[in-house]
């Protein structure tokens, strides 16, 4: 009877997607219709490696982790290859290594392996550079496989999903793709990971469940660069030339198989793929990654470019919706796409343009870095950031735009998606999912409108800009009778999701005005006549707000 639910309910939503979907758009009409949906960040999936995500683990099989061995064989080749000059690093793990390799030399998880390093030498964990700790790492980790050795994969199980949302939004992807074919097929890009192969199972068994056939599409910096060079047959050194990555022919021998084989049958074939693929789907992960599959390291777009831009259905998750960023906005402003940084960093630095693809960011993870050579160029209304409310990266966006001379940015929340659907004649926006999504409209010198919308919203597009759909106002929910906010100065308002819990306040309380503070800056948020709250549904991020004004100020 519980599988039934399950099965039923799952359906019965996939259904009213479906629905939903064709009572608000009409598809087919041109061939210029595009769907674009942008999730917040990964989704809260139930899958064999994630089973706090399932209701049940009874029928839940498939890959749970990776798994690490230190062997003499593996110390050996740990020595051979190390990634960087640095003598006395390569020395200390060599140590730790023949260490560990008597009393641990059964096959671990990542935690158990790490727990062993920092009980013998914990000091090396921390001097370590990244490509260094990555590289041992890469070296130790062996292929999981059955007793007949065979690769067990990741498999995704989105029919005992915890987190309902989650499902809804696969639901309204699946839908979305069932209306432009009926053969539907999907590709999957992992580009975003730093190890593309790792990520390829969950991602290309996401949407398995739905009736649609899904791919991996081996394109990965290494195979990239071996297309266009005529080098498939140096993929093993590529992958650690362009990718920084080691052993995958070992971990995930029939992936880079595949990509082989990809590789050697030529741009031609990849060209007549994409005209086959009815969606894409780019991971999350690091933009700043995938942008090696788009362009050459001289920012000059693949020649697969325009066939990837043009699919029916794009779905980008996390970093993959920031990706859809790129060209030249609807403003006439060139796009520009977030690479990295923090709100109080962006503050009180600025940002830092970064077009090098491929190269090394030598700025601290904290600091705002962007990008002019962007991504996709599909969505050009204005920059897109994601775990946005999460991370509380209203101000990062807010200084960027401010920065670049960008007029519109959208900040979408985890659990969520927007979705942007354009045909010739129409351009419409909707909100699904958990929470919601910020828009700013800059006026510069981090001032300008914000409005929230939460998950069910529809959004009118127009020559004026952006607001909410006369069907999302007609249908609110009725205001709620609650004391007003205390008079007094919000404090933390740029850590984790303050920001949007004062925002979700003052649209419950129909508040005219508030004053918030993080260290040396001020945040002052007045309604104006523009300023509009609607209750768009009952959860905590519910809220919608439009149009409200705000001014971050210094004061010592």
């Amino acid at each position: 009877m519980c599988l039934f639910k399950i099965v039923y309910g799952a359906f019965r939503a996939a259904l009213l997607v479906f629905f939903l979907l064709l009572s608000f758009f009409s598809f087919a009409v041109k061939p210029t219709n595009q769907t674009l949906v942008m999730v917040g960040g990964e989704l809260a999936m139930c899958s064999s490696a994630n089973s706090q995500h399932c209701i049940s683990e009874e029928a839940i099989s498939g890959k749970q982790s990776r798994l690490f061995k230190i062997t003499r064989e593996a110390i050996k080749t740990v020595n051979q290859s190390w990634p960087t000059n640095n003598k006395a690093n390569k020395k200390a793990v060599n140590t730790l290594l023949n260490t560990l390799v008597d009393t641990h030399s059964k096959s671990m998880r990542k935690t158990q392996l790490l727990w062993a390093w920092r009980d013998t030498n914990n000091e090396l964990l921390s001097v370590l550079h990244v490509s260094e700790f990555n590289y041992v790492l890469d070296m130790l980790e062996i292929a999981v496989v059955d007793q007949q050795q065979n690769r067990i994969k990741e498999r995704v199980f989105p029919a005992y999903n915890v987190e309902s949302s989650s499902t809804d939004i696969l639901d309204f992807v699946a839908a979305s793709i069932k209306v432009n074919s009926q053969t539907p097929k999907v590709l999957v890009i992992t580009a975003s990971s730093r190890d593309p192969y790792a990520s390829a199972d969950y991602y290309e068994s996401l949407l398995n469940h739905k009736g649609i056939q899904a791919e991996w599409l081996p394109l990965t910096p290494a195979s990239a660069y071996a297309l266009v060079n005529d080098k498939c047959n140096e993929l093993n050194t590529l992958r650690q030339t362009e990718m920084h990555l080691f052993n995958r022919e070992k971990v995930y021998r029939d992936r880079t198989d595949t990509e082989l084989a990809f590789c050697q049958q030529g741009i031609n074939a990849l060209h007549k793929q994409l005209n086959t693929a009815t969606a894409v789907i780019f991971n999350d992960g690091d933009q700043a990654l995938a942008q090696q599959v788009l362009f050459t390291r001289s920012g000059e777009p693949y020649p697969w470019f325009t066939k990837l831009q043009s699919r029916p259905v794009i779905m980008g998750v996390g970093s993959g919706s920031i990706l859809q960023n790129g060209g030249v906005s609807a403003q006439g402003k060139k796009s520009v796409m977030v690479l990295q940084g923090d709100s109080l960093s962006a503050l009180r630095q600025g940002g830092t343009n970064y077009d090098c693809i491929g190269c090394e960011m030598k700025e601290a993870s904290d600091v705002l870095v962007y990008s002019t050579k962007s991504g996709l160029a599909t969505f050009d209304y204005g920059t897109v950031d994601s775990h946005f409310s999460e991370r509380n990266r209203t101000m990062r966006l807010a200084r960027l735009l401010a920065d670049t001379g960008q007029k519109y940015g959208f900040g979408i929340d985890e659990t969520t998606a927007l979705v942007s659907i354009r045909s010739a004649d129409t351009a419409l926006m909707t909100v699904i999912g958990k929470n919601g999504v910020v828009h700013i409209e800059s006026a510069g010198k981090l001032s300008g409108k914000l409005s929230y919308w939460p998950a069910g919203a529809v959004i009118d597009v127009t020559d004026k800009g952006f607001s909410f759909a006369k069907r999302s106002v007609d249908n609110a929910l009725p205001s709620m009778t609650i004391p007003p906010l205390p008079l007094q100065r919000f404090g933390g308002i740029f850590s984790e999701a303050k920001l949007r819990s004062l925002l979700q306040a003052m649209c419950l309380t129909q508040e005219q005005q508030a004053v918030a503070q993080q260290d040396e800056f001020l945040l002052n948020l007045d309604a104006t006549e523009q300023t509009h709250y609607y209750r768009i549904n009952k959860s905590r991020s519910g809220c919608g707000v439009e149009n409200l004004s705000f001014k971050v100020k210094t004061f010592n």
